[in-house]
């Protein structure tokens, strides 16, 4: 009986280290890339998408896709559409109204959450020349540019999922940028043009 009672013990505590997370797209509108609406989740996350503007917009799955879902034609600044994504696969999906608005969700079963930081930060672009944004499903607390020699030359705060940063005053080189969100951190290398 002790055997049985330590063993369901252990299964729920590990059912509670790997605890569902909701993620935001909270820019979802035109002149949106794909890069910037794609990211890798776990089995049973769920991802929310805020429009940004007062324009009629769609969160809907293409044929191929994993699993269907649609949020229907919705308009206004601040309106939310959000799905749970169940099934392991990858989900395309666009905005009806706007076709080039697209992105696609992929869900694997087992995703740690420093593997899951580290996976979807994103620099657009990259090589960047003036402007560089940091993409991620967590919000940003702080980033750190830092040269080839290991000098950092540039930091700041983040600002929630999309972070933009001016960079034209770094000379043309490789850096390497340090996010953070709380405790998870992640290096991402960065082509300077």
């Amino acid at each position: 009986m002790k055997k049985i009672t330590i063993l369901c013990m252990a299964f729920l505590a590990g059912m509670t280290i790997q605890a569902q997370q909701t993620f935001e797209i909270d820019n979802w509108q035109q002149g949106i890339t794909q890069e910037d609406a794609s990211f890798v989740i776990d089995q049973g996350d769920t991802v929310l998408w805020t429009w940004a503007n007062g324009v009629p917009h769609s969160v809907t799955s293409q044929a191929g896709s994993a699993e269907a879902f649609d949020s229907g034609i919705i308009t206004g600044t601040g309106t939310e559409f959000s799905y749970t994504f169940n099934v392991v696969g990858t989900n395309s999906y666009i905005c009806v109204v706007h076709p080039a608005m697209a992105g696609v969700i992929t869900v694997e079963e087992v995703l740690g959450v420093q593997d899951k930081f580290e996976r979807n930060v994103k620099f657009v672009p990259n090589p960047a020349k003036n402007e560089l944004i940091i993409g991620s499903l967590f919000s940003l607390d702080t980033y750190e540019i830092y040269n080839m020699s290991g000098k950092k030359v540039s930091w700041g705060n983040g600002d929630g999922t999309f972070t933009s940063l001016n960079v034209s005053h770094l000379p043309a080189g490789v850096y390497f940028v340090k996010v953070t969100s709380d405790d998870l951190q992640a290096t991402i290398k960065l082509i300077k043009e």
